[in-house]
């Protein structure tokens, strides 16, 4: 069983450290043709362009909003101390860790006439969810005194996918005023982590013992097998056996006023993970009780974790935790082969205000992700201008997973065909690394041509 729990504290490390759904500075640069990935109707407003291959698109974020180092660390004037109680003053509901890395491999377009624009795109992408239960980290960290007589549901579910897409977007313009946009996506899977079920009961007794049951599947598609050894050859020669489909619809609106309204829905589609040489089903359900002590440690049948040393800085040997767990103690799992299954995508939609003043645009964008059962909203407030013939700067600020310290900055710069740009959802991360619980950026580097009208009025929007 050691040897199970490893690598399943492998796997959730290694899709948790490594997202965010916050990403939308870049999508209000209305000059740069990649804002058109949160909204296929937003209007190019290029002849034509094309991409560095690998270098034309490039977003890595992460998100967490449980911990930061200033809420974790106590420092005195001899000692740094590790303090988990002070997160109970900061648990968000849901605790949740994102990630997302989305790489343009390659990409161009082009107008076939005055009212249309079409692109094509390949893509490498990949984003992961991880979200744990309060009441369930509450009471690691301080024990179950307030749980006395009740009984505590906790949810704990991990999503993840990584795929290769190649799509094609057509935006048509009427009376270059209203453009609306589709995006048919065709798709590669080739990681995948899904919950099917989640559900674990904690009720605990005047004796304080704890009385639980509760019963965890995911289905996953890893390169190893059910014990756990690598499978190379199945994995790239599986890599054209799960295949996909997807679409963006959007459609963006100028009204009377200067006033604007744009929407989208991204990602509506599903893929089938059909390689059942690599397919396999994660299960564990509860069929012991365990009992909670005073003073931060916790005790089950022969598995035993104490957190009252980590105030002094001092970890438990994970090798003495597991090596106290036989499989009858507290759950019966498995880890085993299963038929072929499908997984939806994590689709995300978005609404934008817009109000044009003089060469500004103000900007009210939410975005709404879609997680199994979990909406995560996020929204931003923006304001964007065009300066000169060759850059155009944005301020935001965004409110995602919980968190309030995301003030984000981008620019676009033109050098003649070259199109240089960057975008941060978050600066105040890496300028205060204490209260860094989030980090997003968005960069590249592509040709591009404008037309004439285009460069005399500055920006076709402001």
């Amino acid at each position: 069983m050691k040897k199970y729990i490893k690598i399943n504290l492998i796997i959730i490390a290694l899709f948790t450290s490594s997202y965010v759904n916050a990403q939308q500075t870049l999508a209000i640069l209305n000059e740069n043709i990649y804002s058109s990935n949160y909204n296929p109707g937003k209007p190019s407003v290029y002849k034509w362009h094309v991409g560095f291959p690998g270098v034309s698109n490039l977003t890595l974020t992460f998100s967490e909003n449980l911990l930061t180092y200033k809420k974790l660390v106590t420092s005195t004037d001899t000692s740094i101390i590790i303090n988990p109680t002070n997160l109970l003053k900061n648990l968000k509901r849901p605790t949740r860790f994102t990630v997302d890395v989305n790489e343009e491999i390659l990409g161009f377009g082009f107008k076939t006439d005055e009212n249309s624009y079409f692109t094509f795109s390949t893509r490498l992408r990949s984003e992961s969810y991880f979200m744990l239960p309060n009441e369930l980290l509450s009471m690691l960290i301080k024990g179950n005194a307030e749980y006395i007589g009740k009984n505590i549901e906790s949810n704990i579910s991990a999503y993840h996918s990584s795929y290769l897409e190649a799509s094609i977007t057509y935006q048509y313009t009427i009376q270059n005023k209203y453009t609306i946009g589709f995006r048919p996506k065709f798709l590669i899977g080739l990681t995948n982590v899904h919950t099917e079920q989640s559900k674990i009961n904690f009720l605990t007794t005047e004796d304080w013992d704890i009385q639980t049951n509760g019963v965890v599947q995911m289905n996953t598609y890893l390169p190893f097998n059910e014990e756990f050894e690598p499978k190379t050859d199945d994995f790239i020669n599986g890599l054209l056996k799960n295949p996909g489909f997807a679409i963006d619809i959007g459609a963006h609106f100028e009204l009377p006023a200067d006033f604007g309204i744009a929407f989208s829905i991204n990602d509506l589609g599903t893929i089938l993970w059909s390689n059942d040489r690599l397919t396999n089903s994660f299960s564990f359900t509860t069929n012991d009780t365990g009992k909670f002590i005073k003073e931060g440690s916790i005790f089950f049948d022969g598995f035993e974790v104490s957190l009252k040393g980590i105030q002094d800085g001092q970890m438990p040997d994970i090798n003495t935790v597991l090596d106290s767990i036989s499989a009858d103690d507290f759950i019966t799992y498995s880890y085993a082969r299963r038929d072929v299954y499908r997984t939806p995508l994590y689709p995300k939609l978005y609404l934008e205000f817009f109000y044009k003043l003089s060469n500004y645009r103000f900007t009210i964008l939410s975005r709404t992700d879609f997680v199994g059962k979990h909406p995560i909203p996020s929204v931003t407030f923006a304001c964007n201008g065009y300066f000169g013939n060759i850059v155009e700067l944005a301020l935001s600020y965004s409110i995602y997973n919980r968190t309030f310290n995301n003030l984000g900055f981008g620019a676009h710069f033109h050098f003649g065909p070259v199109q240089l740009y960057f975008a941060f959802d978050n600066l105040i991360g890496p300028i205060a690394p204490k209260y860094f619980n989030s980090f997003s950026v968005q960069t590249g580097l592509y040709f591009g041509i404008r037309p004439k009208k285009n460069k005399i009025a500055k920006s076709s929007y402001l």
